[in-house]
């Protein structure tokens, strides 16, 4: 049987260019596809690196939100060891009292001591904690202060810094009601204020107070353990 093409048989012939076209066609179509699975790969990129951004930030959220946490129930367990340790010199002040005895006063001194001592202890661990005390001492000072008064007031000056990077809503009520200068002093400790307007001034510092509170104490002891006079 010969394998000679049929004089019959059709024969296609491709005209000229129809080739170019299916392959231009073709290398189109695939170009398409390339680019839609970069895009595709680009937006997938994109997403993880957004769903990674905000898986970081909610962590973070979540890490600050446990240290305040923390924080707070460690101060206000420290707040409540104090508070039993002041009830408890009290009580063993209020005994003494009752008793008389020669060296009462003395000891009426040692308990008022202690008792002051010990809330030295306490507040100088709040303000080397506290990073509002610079607001704190502003606000303690305005408050002894006139209302619509020219005032200076005297600033630790990293407690300064802190306040005026502050610009919160608090501080600005604090300073609502006077015309404040504050300024720098670095004889004051962390934690002190000490104002000044015009006819008198305010000592807002908390070596002062505490020297109030042991002068109080101090009094309050004595005329109780010495008994009414006659």
């Amino acid at each position: 049987m010969s394998s000679s093409p049929s004089p019959h048989a059709a024969v296609f012939t491709p005209l000229p260019g129809s080739r170019t076209a299916v392959d231009a066609h073709a290398t189109a179509a695939a170009f398409a596809s390339q680019n839609v699975a970069a895009t595709s790969q680009a937006s997938g990129y994109a997403a993880g690196w957004a769903q990674g951004v905000a898986a970081a930030a909610e962590e973070e959220r979540r890490v600050i939100a446990e240290l305040r946490a923390r924080a707070a129930a460690e101060r206000e367990a420290l707040q409540a060891q104090v508070a039993q340790a002041i009830a408890s010199l009290e009580a063993a002040a209020d005994e003494l009292r009752a008793r008389t005895a020669p060296q009462l006063d003395a000891v009426a001194d040692a308990v008022a001591i202690a008792v002051v001592d010990l809330a030295e202890v306490v507040i100088g661990r709040e303000i080397e904690d506290d990073g509002m005390r610079g607001l704190t001492a502003l606000r303690r000072a305005l408050d002894a202060a006139p209302t619509h008064a020219d005032i200076t007031v005297r600033l630790n000056p990293e407690d300064l810094a802190v306040v005026e990077q502050m610009r919160s809503a608090e501080a600005l009520v604090a300073l609502a009601e006077h015309q404040v200068t504050i300024v720098a002093d670095p004889r004051l400790a962390p934690g002190d204020a000490f104002a000044e307007f015009p006819g008198g001034l305010v000592d807002a510092r908390t070596d002062t107070a505490l020297a109030r509170i042991r002068g109080q104490l101090r009094g309050a002891a004595r005329p109780s353990a010495q008994g009414p006079r006659a």
